[in-house]
């Protein structure tokens, strides 16, 4: 059995040993992917942060973990930048050396078709999605480049890398120009011991599938992808030593095309 493989044992060992005690600022922490990396990432030792727009959002997914570790909370809205310098800062002073940052954050809306797409809500969709990404990155880059070390795991879709009609095109939009920064500036920064991963999940049982004008059902949201299958790649990713880097994965139900 693969438990009682002294090599298996020694790797895992070794993904615990690269993640305990790191410090992590994970945003988009308050449900989905981020709450399940989150649990996960402090489960397995982390130190964690983190941070949305609902602060008691946050503050469920802390309160489920009950293993001792504190994790933080802190309200921040990746439109805001302001807001985000105030994170960042507080990040500093409760926290120190960024390790790993884990970008999570996203939305999707009801009215998706080109036809149908309010320009508020592409604006909103751009603001988010892409717009939040580039904020966010800015002030992580600044950071990790003056320690000259870190992991970035942009968390972003196959709508990044596939245009997907299910998705709506502003949604497509912004996760494809969210993948050109993600994969441009891993470019830019690896001569900086920066890391940049860029996660492309497939479809994920998370409450972004409540905006759908039909919401799947019960027996379809547990054929595809949970955010704890997700967050045990984000925990991958995160154990490997500094000298690996994976610039993309994809993810996706083992049922669904990748077309």
């Amino acid at each position: 059995m693969r438990e009682g493989n002294p090599w298996f044992i020694s790797c895992s060992m070794s993904a615990m040993e690269g993640i305990e005690n790191k410090n992590v600022l994970l945003i988009g922490g308050g449900s989905g992917i981020g709450q399940a990396s989150a649990l996960a990432l402090a489960e397995r030792g982390a130190k964690v942060a983190i941070a949305g727009r609902r602060m008691e959002m946050l503050k469920e997914t802390a309160n489920k973990f009950g293993n001792g570790n504190e994790i933080l909370c802190k309200d921040a809205d990746v439109t805001d930048r302001e807001s985000l310098e105030d994170l960042f800062q507080w990040f500093d002073q409760s926290m120190g050396k960024l390790d790993f940052l884990i970008h999570a954050a996203g939305i999707n809306v009801a009215m998706r078709s080109m036809q149908e797409l309010d320009p508020k809500d592409w604006d909103r969709l751009i603001d988010i999605n892409l717009t939040g990404s580039y904020n966010v990155l800015r002030l992580t880059l600044e950071r990790m480049r003056a320690q000259q070390n870190g992991l970035v795991v942009l968390i972003n879709s196959v709508a990044g890398r596939r245009s997907v009609p299910l998705a709506g095109i502003g949604y497509n939009a912004s996760k494809f120009g969210m993948s050109g920064l993600g994969v441009g500036v891993a470019e830019e920064e690896k001569e900086n011991g920066i890391r940049i991963t860029n996660l492309y999940p497939g479809e994920v049982n998370t409450p972004i599938l409540e905006n759908r004008k039909q919401p799947p059902s019960d027996e379809h949201r547990e054929s595809i992808l949970q955010p704890e299958d997700v967050a045990s790649v984000v925990l991958h990713i995160c154990g490997l030593p500094d000298r690996v880097h994976i610039p993309e994965l994809i993810i996706k139900p083992a049922q669904q095309s990748f077309v």
